[in-house]
C-alpha cells in the first residue's frame, strides 16, 4: 500500500503531550462508486494533529482529490489542507496530514472533493491568529483542464472596509485539488476574512482587490493583480488625494509577471490620514513614456513631489526639469534629475526641496532624444487594431479629433475634399455626410447634426471628430479614460 505524507510546516508551535480526539469521515461504505474517504483517525503528535485516512475509488480511473478541515471548540474553520492524487478504478490509498493547528483542534473532518466543472471552485478555507498575524490556509479545486488558479484573501474592519489584501497561485493539473497558505498582518484592525478563487479566463491584466490602512502614521496600500494570457511587465500606481481632490502623494511598484500569474503589491504613502481617497492604475502596455500623476505635499514645511512615470517599449533615461517659486512666485531657481528605465518599467521619482521658501515648482520630462514628455496621448482602436496617424489625435472640448483622409478610409467610406467651399463629403452605403471647416454645424443625409467640436486644420492636416464621424457611419465608440483610448467597433 503506497503511503503519501503531505505537511504543512508553520514556525511558532510547541511541542504538546499526545491526546486523541474524534473524526467524522464523510463516507465508509466500501461498495460506493466514485471517491469515498474511509478508515479515518486522529492523534496528537509534537504539538501537531495528525490526521491518517484512506481515499477508496470505486469507480474508473480519476483524479481523487481531498480536504481535510479542522475545527475549534466553536466549531469555527481554523485549519484546511487539500490535495489529490490518481487512482485506478477500486485503488485505495493511505493519506497523513499533519494540522498545525495541534490541540486547539476539537474536530476533524475528511471529505472528498466533487467534479469542479469548467470553473475552478474554493473548497473550503478556515483562519486563525498565530504570533501577530492571521492566517488563512484554503484547498482550490481546479477545474477539467490545467491553468493557472490562484486565492484571494481580504481583511476587513469593523466598518467592512477592505484593509488588507493578499493572494496565492500556482499552475494547477486538470482536477487537482491545491493548499494556499495566506497571510494577513494587520491583525488588530481586522475583524472578519473572506477568501474567494481566482480563475480568470479574459485576457487582460485585472486588478483583482485593493485595500488600506492606516499603519504608524503612514498608509499602507496592499492589492493582487493578473495577468493578461501573455507573461510581461506590470505595473501599479498607487495615487493619495485628499478630500478636495488634489493629489498629495504618488508611488509605484513593477514586476514581471508570467502568463496569468497572480501578483500581490504593497505601497506605503507618508501623507497618512491627510489622504482621504486612493486610485491605483495599472500599467506596462504604454508605447512610449507617459506621466501618470503628480503628487505634492508638505513634510516638515518642506515640499515634496511624487510623480508617477510609466516607460514606453524602449529602455531609456528619462529626465525632469524642476524650476521652483515662492509664495510671490519669484522664480527659486531650476534644477534637473534623471532615470535610466526598462521598457514598460513604472516607477516613482521623489523630489525634496530643503529650501522652506519653496512654495510651488513646475515640471518638464523629456525622453532620450530630448523630446518634451506630455500628457498620454490619445490612441484609437478599430476593431481591436491601433491606428497610426502622422498627425496625432487631439481632444478639443472633450471631442477627440482626428485626420479626415485616414479615418474615414479606415471606415470604409469614400471621402472627398472641396477647397474652395472648405466642405468635407463621405459616403458610405447609403448614408452621406457633410462637414465644413469652421462649423459646429454638420449634416447626415441633409439633416443637420450639431458638433461639439468644429473640423479644423492642424499644420496643414484637417481634422474632424471622430465619435460624430463613426457613429454617423453606423460604428460603437467608446472612450477608454485610463488608457486615453477611442475603441471603434465597425458594424
Amino acid at each position: 500500500m503506497k503511503n503519501r505524507l503531505i505537511q504543512t510546516i508553520m514556525a511558532g508551535m510547541l511541542a504538546l503531550s499526545m491526546v486523541f480526539g474524534t473524526i467524522q469521515p464523510s463516507a465508509q461504505a466500501e461498495e460506493a462508486t466514485g471517491i469515498t474517504v474511509v478508515d479515518s483517525s486522529q492523534e496528537l503528535v509534537n504539538g501537531k494533529m495528525k490526521v491518517s485516512f484512506d481515499v477508496r475509488n470505486g469507480g474508473r480511473g480519476t483524479t481523487a482529490g481531498f480536504i481535510v478541515v479542522g475545527y475549534d471548540e466553536k466549531g469555527k474553520v481554523i485549519e484546511v489542507i487539500g490535495d489529490s492524487t490518481y487512482l485506478m478504478s477500486n485503488e485505495i490509498e493511505t493519506f497523513e496530514v499533519d494540522l498545525v493547528s495541534g490541540s486547539k483542534v476539537k474536530e476533524v473532518k475528511v471529505l472528498p472533493a466533487e467534479p469542479s466543472g469548467n470553473q475552478a471552485v474554493l473548497l473550503e478555507y478556515g483562519t486563525r491568529t498565530e504570533k501577530g498575524s492571521i492566517e488563512v490556509s484554503g484547498a482550490v479545486l481546479n477545474a477539467s483542464e490545467g491553468r493557472r488558479v490562484g486565492m484571494l484573501v481580504v481583511g476587513y474592519d469593523a466598518n467592512g472596509k477592505a484593509v488588507e489584501v493578499n493572494s496565492g497561485s500556482s499552475y494547477l493539473m486538470g482536477s487537482e485539488v491545491a493548499t494556499y497558505n495566506i497571510q494577513l498582518k494587520a491583525v488588530n484592525q481586522i475583524k472578519s476574512v473572506k477568501a474567494m478563487v481566482i480563475d480568470s479566463t479574459e485576457d487582460a491584466v485585472k486588478l483583482l482587490q485593493t485595500g488600506s490602512r492606516v499603519e504608524n502614521g503612514k498608509l499602507v496600500i496592499t492589492g493582487s493583480i493578473q495577468n493578461r494570457n501573455e507573461g510581461g511587465r506590470v505595473g501599479v500606481i498607487v495615487v493619495g488625494s485628499n478630500s478636495s481632490g488634489k493629489v498629495l502623494e504618488v508611488n509605484t511598484t513593477t514586476g514581471y509577471l508570467t502568463a496569468k500569474e497572480i501578483g500581490n503589491f504593497e505601497a506605503e504613502l507618508e501623507s497618512g490620514k491627510a489622504v482621504s481617497g486612493v486610485k491605483v492604475f495599472l500599467t506596462g502596455t504604454s508605447q512610449t513614456p507617459k506621466i501618470i500623476a503628480e503628487g505634492k505635499t508638505r513634510i516638515n514645511n518642506k515640499l515634496v513631489v511624487t510623480i508617477g512615470v510609466e516607460n514606453g517599449t524602449k529602455s531609456q533615461r528619462i529626465t525632469v526639469k524642476s524650476t521652483a517659486y515662492d509664495s510671490k512666485g519669484r522664480s527659486l531657481g531650476s534644477d534637473t534629475d534623471s532615470m535610466f528605465m526598462l521598457a514598460n518599467e513604472t516607477t516613482t521619482l521623489r523630489m525634496d526641496y530643503n529650501d522652506s521658501r519653496v512654495s510651488s515648482v513646475k515640471l518638464k520630462y523629456y525622453d532620450e532624444a530630448g523630446k518634451e514628455i506630455g500628457a498620454e496621448p490619445i490612441r484609437i482602436k478599430i476593431n481591436g487594431q491601433l491606428q497610426s496617424y502622422a498627425q496625432a489625435p487631439m481632444m478639443v472640448n472633450g471631442s477627440v479629433l482626428v485626420p479626415m483622409r485616414p479615418i474615414f478610409e479606415s471606415l470604409q467610406a469614400s471621402v472627398k475634399w472641396d477647397q474652395k467651399s472648405q466642405t468635407v463629403t463621405s459616403s458610405k452605403g447609403t448614408t452621406n455626410i457633410k462637414l465644413k471647416m469652421g462649423s459646429k454645424q454638420a449634416t447626415v443625409n441633409g439633416k443637420a447634426v450639431a458638433l461639439d467640436s468644429a473640423p479644423r486644420s492642424v499644420q496643414g492636416t484637417t481634422m474632424v471628430p471622430l465619435r460624430f464621424v463613426a457613429a454617423a457611419l453606423g460604428c460603437e465608440v467608446k472612450w477608454d479614460k485610463n488608457e486615453q483610448m477611442v475603441l471603434i467597433t465597425t458594424k
